[in-house]
């Protein structure tokens, strides 16, 4: 089990992370034709939630506006107000595909979910 800084180091190191690239079908690529998604890291979790102020739905597009970092093959972020503009452009098909995508990047599988709950172990 590794020590908790060597954890904390690797958390805080400042490692490129995998974007997660799609094509958008043709029928639904009007603006859009590709976008790239991050997993997200819990501070970025926590800033959506702030920004959805409580209001479950808007959760839920908030964490896809903070994954989706590329549109086209250019940096989309929230900060600067892009990825808000890209997902106004979007087909409302594409919305909720750009969702789906994003909660499939962030849900085990079933094999993650077995392998840790038949994990479970008893202390006393």
């Amino acid at each position: 089990m590794p020590a908790v800084k060597e954890f904390k180091d690797k958390v805080t190191s400042s490692v490129t992370r995998p974007v997660y690239t799609y094509e958008v079908p043709k029928h639904l690529a009007n603006i859009v034709t590709s976008v790239g998604l991050v997993q997200l890291t819990a501070h970025e979790e926590m800033l959506a939630a702030k920004r959805a102020s409580g209001d479950t739905i808007r959760m839920a597009y908030e964490q896809v506006k903070q994954a989706l970092v590329e549109v086209n093959g250019e940096k989309v972020g929230v900060a600067d107000g892009s990825a808000d503009s890209a997902i106004e452009k979007m087909d409302p098909k594409l919305r909720n595909l750009v969702m789906s995508a994003h909660a499939k990047l962030h849900a085990p599988s079933d094999d993650e979910v077995n392998d840790f709950l038949n994990s479970r172990a008893v202390r006393a």
